[in-house]
């Protein structure tokens, strides 16, 4: 999933105020941004009360299923489009992808409107329990997880080294951190030996290009 968190209010007003706006409707993620408590109903709620604090006019709330699915943005905005003419902004209580996505149709529908990012998009993360999720994918393009036993050293290893560990840990710990979280490339080797795959580990993996993952790409299966 997407994580996110909420920008802080002063960041949020000031680009309200810059687009002198006070008539708004709001937008909230009811997918991953929902789960982290940033998006979904609660979000919303929260967002709308903060706007009503300030001065601000909420004109209507939609929670969007998948907002960086430019279907289903227009369908919501469909549903609301009286509001959305008559809005200043829109704000978006979804990450990056989703904003971007509204702002695509809002260019195509409403030409005139812009959605305004309540939320800072931190990473893509795993769910390890309830309210705690850790960076595990960085969409690098080149996965080797079928090398690693299913770890990733691009994110587990603080240095996101292809070829580990670096001698900076101790007793599974890494350096990185003062040895509080797990060296990702003991990680690694412990899975590896799990599986009795401990050859890959000896696999010396040449330099990545990064140049790869650094432009905008796009997936077309059509």
């Amino acid at each position: 999933m997407i994580v996110t968190e909420n920008k802080p209010w002063e960041e949020v007003k000031l680009a309200l105020d810059n687009y002198m706006a006070n008539k708004i409707v709001i937008v909230s993620c009811g997918v991953c941004a929902a789960k982290v408590g940033t998006g979904g109903t609660e979000g919303a709620k929260k967002m709308e009360a903060q706007l009503i604090d300030n001065g601000f006019s909420v004109l209507t709330t939609v929670v969007v299923d998948e907002p960086c699915d430019d279907r289903m943005v227009k369908q919501a905005f469909r549903k609301i489009k009286d509001e959305v003419e008559k809005s200043d902004v829109i704000i978006s209580l979804a990450c990056g992808l989703g904003t971007q996505a509204m702002n695509t149709v809002l260019r195509e529908k409403f030409p005139k409107k812009v959605a305004l990012t309540a939320l800072n998009t931190v990473f893509m993360g795993e769910t390890e329990r309830f309210g705690v999720y850790k960076e595990a994918c960085r969409a690098c393009g080149e996965c080797i997880l079928n090398e690693t036993g299913g770890v990733c050293p691009i994110t587990h290893c603080a240095k996101s080294m292809l070829n580990g560990p670096c001698g900076g840990s101790v007793d599974g710990k890494c350096e990185v951190g003062d040895y509080t979280r797990s060296c990702g490339w003991v990680e690694i080797y412990d899975a590896l030996q799990s599986i009795d795959r401990l050859d890959l580990f000896l696999k010396v993996r040449e330099p990545r290009n990064w140049s790869e993952s650094g432009h905008q790409r796009e997936l077309n299966l059509r």
